[in-house]
């Protein structure tokens, strides 16, 4: 006997959706109780939609027809919207956009950390909503250039992408016309004498930057920048403080951190687990604040071991994926509760997200 996954493979159906999860899908509710998502769709539309992809407790589906449309959708300025796997929300009206990312961040708070009324502030908007991406990755297959479709390594050819800066739109048509015949991926961005790692929306980490200062208010001793970069938050904070030590891995950006270094400022290469324990060590912890901007994986077991070791007066969490940032509160949860939290939108469009939290100790 075939299951009810197999029944309603392919099959049509409508779908009433509820809210949008972490990655800009619609959530519905099929009769048998399962959980359906529905990629470009709003909280309120109705659709019939066509079952593509199955698992025991949810399935995911294409928009068929539209039967009700919100209020909140508007007209997608990209030709290749909806089969290019960029962007996720050029179909919602931008201020939409920016409540449903904060609800999914109280949501995923409350799922995977267990933060019953997580204080989520109203998501701060990005100066520039199109042409901020000053760094975008293409992939150049069999003569064409493009991005990999949604959900798939199709490539959705392209010579312009609309939340692209200019000065990396140029590039883009420019390879466009003339592409490499190698099949490889290519970093197109703005020019630079700095070519490690910078914020992709120079825009937006403005105010990120002025988050992360307010969140450090009180604190003058010694402030530890884990994850540092080229010391964009340290630079910002420093006139603060008596003592920085930024970590760093990559030799580049401690390079160019150390440039401009002033009295009283170090920059420590290699990774945050071999150094965090002696930099959290250095100065007295009611004197010590942390600033966390892991990558998208979140802190390690040895990160969070070394903070709990060394418990700082105060931590800064800066994290571009919300649901490690509540896993890792977790591993944090024995000597730290958030105060707040302030998602700003980095990247508009996208489905990613940008969260800073500060932490108090118990």
């Amino acid at each position: 006997m075939r299951g009810v996954c197999d029944i309603l493979a392919g099959v049509e159906i409508t779908v009433s959706i509820e809210s949008v999860g972490f990655g800009g899908a619609g959530v519905g509710h099929l009769p048998d109780g399962r959980v359906c998502f529905v990629p470009l769709t709003l909280p309120g539309e109705r659709a019939v939609v066509r079952i593509v992809r199955q698992k025991k407790s949810f399935v995911e589906a294409a928009v068929v027809r539209m039967t009700e449309i919100s209020v909140d959708r508007t007209a997608p300025r990209c030709p290749v919207y909806g089969r290019c796997g960029g962007c996720a929300y050029q179909h919602v009206r931008y201020e939409r956009q920016l409540e449903l990312k904060a609800e999914q961040v109280r949501g995923l708070l409350r799922r995977i950390g267990g933060i019953a009324d997580a204080d989520v502030r109203p998501m701060l908007p990005s100066p520039e909503q199109w042409s901020y991406r000053n760094r975008l990755g293409v992939h150049v297959e069999d003569g064409r250039v493009g991005f990999h479709g949604r959900k798939s390594n199709r490539i959705v050819p392209v010579s312009a992408c609309p939340i692209a800066s200019p000065g990396v739109n140029a590039q883009l048509a420019a390879l466009a016309a003339n592409p490499p015949r190698e099949n490889r991926k290519i970093t197109l961005r703005e020019k630079s004498d700095f070519h490690g790692f910078s914020q992709v929306n120079a825009g937006a980490a403005e105010v990120l930057a002025e988050v992360v200062l307010g969140m450090l208010a009180g604190a003058d001793g010694h402030l530890v920048d884990a994850y540092c970069g080229a010391g964009f938050f340290s630079k910002v904070a420093r006139e603060n403080f008596r003592v920085v030590t930024g970590i760093e891995w990559s030799p580049g950006a401690v390079q160019a951190a150390r440039a401009d270094a002033r009295e009283g400022e170090i920059y420590v290469e290699g990774p945050v687990e071999s150094h965090l324990s002696a930099a959290l060590a250095a100065a007295p912890a009611a004197e010590t604040a942390l600033i966390l901007d892991p990558p998208s994986e979140g802190i390690s077991p040895e990160v969070a071991v070394a903070i709990l070791a060394n418990p700082p007066a105060m931590i800064v969490y800066v994290s571009c994926d919300p649901a490690t940032l509540a896993r890792d509160l977790k591993k944090l949860s024995a000597k730290y509760a958030p105060d707040f939290f302030q998602p700003v939108d980095m990247f508009p469009q996208t489905a990613e997200i940008e969260a800073v939290a500060r932490l108090k100790i118990l």
